[in-house]
């Protein structure tokens, strides 16, 4: 799935309109992209167009007990892996890199 900003927005100075962005997942309806300094921040979905609807068949998706969505691929799923990138573990840095580099070449 990639889309784009629609608008400039003072909100979210780390995302450039009309640059496309690649999905990495989705969680509770918000789009997680890699931004303009390649970190994988989440962002909500309104702001976005999409541009290219397709997504990878191997992402697992579940729903919320509100109907909010929750979408990635099976390793980027585990409970507490972002909390993990973020703290820096070796281990979940290289599974991402190793899934996003996958997706994208898939992509190309």
């Amino acid at each position: 799935m990639i889309v784009k900003l629609k608008n400039k927005n003072s909100d979210y100075p780390d995302i450039t309109p009309e640059q496309p962005y690649f999905i990495i997942g989705i969680e509770a309806n918000d789009y997680r992209i890699l931004n303009d300094y390649g970190k994988p921040y989440l962002y909500p979905s309104h702001i976005f167009q999409i541009i290219d609807t397709n997504e990878p068949c191997s992402w697992i998706t579940d729903y919320g007990d509100d109907g909010e969505r929750y979408s990635y691929p099976p390793i980027l799923n585990e409970i507490g892996f972002f909390e993990d990138y973020f703290e820096g573990k070796t281990e979940a840095l290289s599974k991402f890199w190793q899934v996003i580099n996958h997706q994208l070449s898939e992509a190309a």
